[in-house]
């Protein structure tokens, strides 16, 4: 069963990657105009609201149905079932959230990496130990963001060692309602194995 794409919707997705369609079709007669209205939005990093399709048919001066259809096959340019078009992302944000205790945290950034660190692996951050108050941590969560022509990925470190039986226990005791989303992303792990009853035996 396929999904009736949302024509405001796909607007809103081509606008996180309009550098790359300005790039690739920005020259295009037919793509030309809404590319050009896009380059020159900023609906993404203020507070300005989505501009209504009604108010884009008269700036643009498009009828309706030739509006949608523009959105539309310019959307399926890059993510119709026969992609016409390839994204690349070629700049590199990697923010690294390091967590001691609840209070002591660190943050750093970085372009280039020449190796991605996965959940569960060990790491050594030397120069944040007068921060934060350690310098052993070991991959928590990493997520992967896009946006324009940057992928920025974020990696959370938690102190201490990588410990796969609490992991599973944790994200246990979560699906179990022992403990909430709070508590998952931002309470320290010693203060969810009090919650979750756990004896020290059982936590290392």
């Amino acid at each position: 069963m396929s999904t009736t794409v949302s024509v405001k919707r796909a607007f809103l997705d081509l606008l996180f990657i309009k550098s790359q369609l300005n790039r690739l079709l920005g020259d295009e007669p037919k793509y030309k105009d809404i590319i050009s209205y896009m380059m020159t939005s900023t609906f993404l990093d203020s507070n300005e609201p989505l501009p209504s399709l009604k108010s884009m048919e008269q700036i643009l001066n498009y009828k309706s149905h030739s509006l949608r259809k523009l959105i539309i096959d310019l959307y399926n340019e890059f993510f119709g079932e026969e992609i016409k078009n390839s994204l690349s992302f070629s700049k590199l944000d990697v923010y690294f959230d390091l967590s001691y205790f609840e209070g002591d945290k660190g943050y750093f950034k970085c372009n280039e990496l020449c190796y991605i660190p996965r959940v569960g692996e060990n790491i050594t951050i030397n120069f944040l130990k007068a921060k934060v108050g350690t310098d052993w941590f070991y991959v928590d969560k990493i997520r992967h963001d896009f946006y324009e022509n940057t992928q920025i990925i974020e990696i959370s470190l938690k102190s201490g060692i990588y410990n796969k039986y609490f992991h599973y226990e944790k994200y246990k005791a979560y699906e179990e309602g022992v403990i909430n989303t709070y508590d998952l992303f931002n309470t320290h792990e010693v203060s969810i194995k009090r919650k979750m009853g756990l004896k020290r035996k059982e936590l290392y």
